[in-house]
């Protein structure tokens, strides 16, 4: 039986495709052991290979699939399925991030204790800032996947939830076996106040490396990045304010300017509005997985689309304006479709991740990842302003900035008030669609979701068998599926989380 939370993480369980001894910045040591400050950096590399790993692949779609943007072909051949109709249980993928995140949280504690029984007498200033550096990448990962972890296995962060489950907080690595030392599960508010004082730590250990934009390693402003909607999700809207302006205002991250910048962004990889891309290459056998389960399903060969994951109508039709650089960067329209039952003209398919032929076959739709973008700073700036009350004409100005850039034909906003605040959502919608944002923001807007749209085509759509009600799937705010459950085999392992599971399962 897995033992998640003692786990130190075997990483080719999580990425077959990574060869960790060919990472840029040295060897990951045999013997396992800190001594120097360069295993300190090797250790390091493998935090990054953990965060690439959890903002990549399913671990992107699987949220994204379970929300209101796509329906399933005829073909999908139940790939994601449980997902999308909403019937996960201890046992499926959907919680398979519970593993991963704590064997990261465990490697970071690892990484700090170790660096902090080393003998450092003899150690001269530079390699005394290089371990801070690996110090601060380690608080910055217990950071990242608390958080990963609150959003999925927690419920939301508010006055009536405080008291309620959260998740297990490590700060010891622990590899003994004494299930007697296994923690249980701490509240929500200490949950996410944990998160906090590992960003802080983060932020105080990396306040020396400077932003920069399309950044293949930490940097302040990442961290800066990070806690702005980790104050986000706590309802601090002044200091998620505070976080977001300074990045944007500061005007080091600019916005793609026409439609061949935001192409070379997203099949390129030029990394312009990114803060944070993190590093692959294709030469070292060291590239993430793919964030594309079969929306375009493309096969030059034959020239044939077939799609496993259709975006419905909504998305196809009307979400985007028809300028809009996302739309025409994004989509492809205009398109014959072909399933076993047949063909279909005029679909519209996503194709947000087109694949980067550096990092290999275009149609393996593999990237760099993107896990903060300036976007998305533009957003939080204007939610927590909306949010916060009194400054709407604020919040329209932040938006104005970012679609000026994003919609050729935009003008000024004078909205307020829950106009505001829907309009607000629609752009995350819009600006985040593929990238896994979508399910947790239905969770902490607390409004449910909606039944799902119309399909672009039902006869393409797989509606048989226990798929067809999910093509209605209308799942309130209050549905105990809003928070996944512990995985069974933990709960089987550490007896003080025996009986802390979620409710309803």
């Amino acid at each position: 039986m897995k033992k998640i939370i003692l786990s130190l993480a075997v990483l080719a369980l999580f990425l077959t495709s990574c060869n960790l001894d060919e990472q840029p910045q040295g060897v990951i040591p045999k013997d396992n052991s800190i001594a120097t400050v360069e295993d300190a950096e090797g250790w390091m590399n493998y935090e990054y290979i953990y965060m690439r790993a959890y903002t990549a692949g399913s671990f992107i779609y699987t949220p994204e699939i379970a929300s209101d943007f796509y329906n399933p072909s005829i073909d999908y051949g139940n790939r994601e399925g449980s997902e999308y109709r909403w019937d996960w249980n201890s046992g499926d993928p959907f919680v398979d991030i519970w593993g991963g995140a704590y064997s990261g949280i465990n490697h970071a504690c690892y990484v700090i204790e170790s660096i902090d029984n080393l003998d450092k007498s003899g150690f001269d200033s530079d390699e005394l800032n290089r371990l801070n550096k690996v110090l601060g990448v380690a608080h910055f990962t217990k950071a990242y996947f608390g958080l990963k972890l609150l959003e999925y296995y927690a419920p939301v962060y508010n006055a009536a939830n405080k008291d309620k489950y959260g998740i297990m907080l490590v700060d010891l690595h622990r590899p003994t076996g004494d299930i007697t030392t296994y923690p249980g599960r701490s509240t929500v508010a200490e949950s996410y106040n944990w998160v906090l004082n590992e960003a802080n730590q983060a932020q105080n250990y990396l306040s020396s490396i400077a932003g920069e934009v399309g950044s293949e390693e930490l940097t302040i402003d990442v961290v800066r990045a990070f806690k702005a909607r980790l104050a986000l999700y706590m309802g601090n809207f002044d200091e998620a304010i505070s976080l977001s302006t300074a990045l944007v205002d500061g005007g080091k991250y600019p916005l793609c300017e026409n439609q061949a910048e935001m192409t070379a962004l997203w099949k390129n990889d030029s990394g312009k509005e990114c803060i944070l891309q993190l590093w692959a290459d294709a030469g070292a056998n060291s590239v993430p997985s793919s964030n594309d389960p079969g929306y375009l399903g493309y096969t030059p060969s034959n020239g044939q689309y077939r799609p496993d994951w259709i975006v419905n109508k909504w998305v196809a039709s009307t979400m985007y304006d028809v300028d809009d650089l996302r739309y025409t960067t994004w989509f492809k329209t205009g398109l014959k479709v072909t399933v076993s039952i047949g063909t279909a003209s005029g679909m519209t398919l996503m194709d947000k991740f087109p694949g980067n032929s550096a990092l290999g076959s275009e149609t393996a739709h593999v990237q760099r990842i993107k896990p903060f973008r300036i976007a998305e700073q533009y957003l939080i700036a204007a939610e927590a302003f909306a949010m916060k009350g009194g400054a709407d004409a604020v919040a329209c100005q932040y938006l104005d900035k970012l679609l000026s850039k994003r919609v050729p034909s935009h003008t000024s906003l004078s909205l307020t008030g829950d106009a505001l605040k829907v309009f607000i959502k629609e752009e995350r919608a819009k600006e985040f669609i593929g990238e896994g944002f979508r399910w947790f923001d239905l969770k902490r807007w607390g409004e449910g979701m909606a039944a799902r749209p119309d399909p672009q085509l039902k006869a393409l759509i797989h509606t048989g068998g226990s798929n067809g009600p999910a093509l209605n799937l209308a799942v309130s705010a209050s549905d105990h599926r809003w928070v996944a459950p512990i995985p069974v085999d933990e709960l089987a392992a550490n007896p003080q989380i025996r009986d802390q599971q979620n409710p309803g399962y």
